[in-house]
């Protein structure tokens, strides 16, 4: 098998996350009263390059008959047939470049009142069927604040992986204990 390289594994990780996305729409009006999802990430516009690689913002949720949007940043990951989903939030913390992290950027978008995504979205789903297993949203504040607060533990990527690097993961009953609002999906 020939081996990706950075670029090629970015670019294919964000077209699964695109088609994981259309797949949950349902599931994501659901869990969010309604509204209609629309794709930021991998838009050749140049603002929405803007909010995808600089503020974290992947989708939009927009009410049109309330006159309100809400950015969502997302993480889409595969699952074995046949394993249970992780069911945690996965917040890259450091990377073996040096280069600012999803963590970083929202952490000082939070602090200096500047844009990031209002919600996060992290869902799984199953490598072979494309089904969608589980997903949750929570306000990204919320997410950060728990971070904060040591409600979180790390982990590293693979070895054989592309670009080391550290993430900070909360699992969603963790989250939910600490008194937070997650809206929340579980294939049953």
């Amino acid at each position: 098998a020939l081996l990706l390289n950075k670029e090629e594994t970015v670019l294919k990780d964000m077209r699964y996350s695109l088609e994981q996305v259309e797949r949950a729409k349902p599931i994501i009006a659901k869990l969010l009263n309604g509204g209609e999802i629309k794709a930021v990430e991998g838009n050749d516009d140049e603002i929405c390059r803007m909010l995808d690689l600089t503020c974290g913002t992947d989708y939009f949720q927009i009410y049109s008959d309330k006159g309100l949007v809400w950015g969502i940043g997302s993480r889409f990951q595969s699952v074995k047939s046949g394993y249970k989903p992780f069911n945690t939030f996965t917040i890259r913390k450091a990377r073996e470049s040096g280069k600012l992290t999803e963590f970083d950027k929202r952490k000082y978008a939070i602090k200096h009142n500047g844009v990031y995504p209002f919600l996060t979205m992290h869902g799984y789903y199953d490598e072979n069927t494309r089904e969608i297993l589980s997903l949750a949203i929570a306000k990204t504040v919320d997410i950060w604040e728990c971070i904060e607060n040591g409600h979180c533990k790390e982990r590293y990527t693979n070895q054989n992986q592309i670009g080391q690097a550290v993430f900070y993961y909360i699992d969603w009953k963790e989250f939910e204990k600490q008194g937070y609002q997650l809206l929340k999906y579980e294939k049953t």
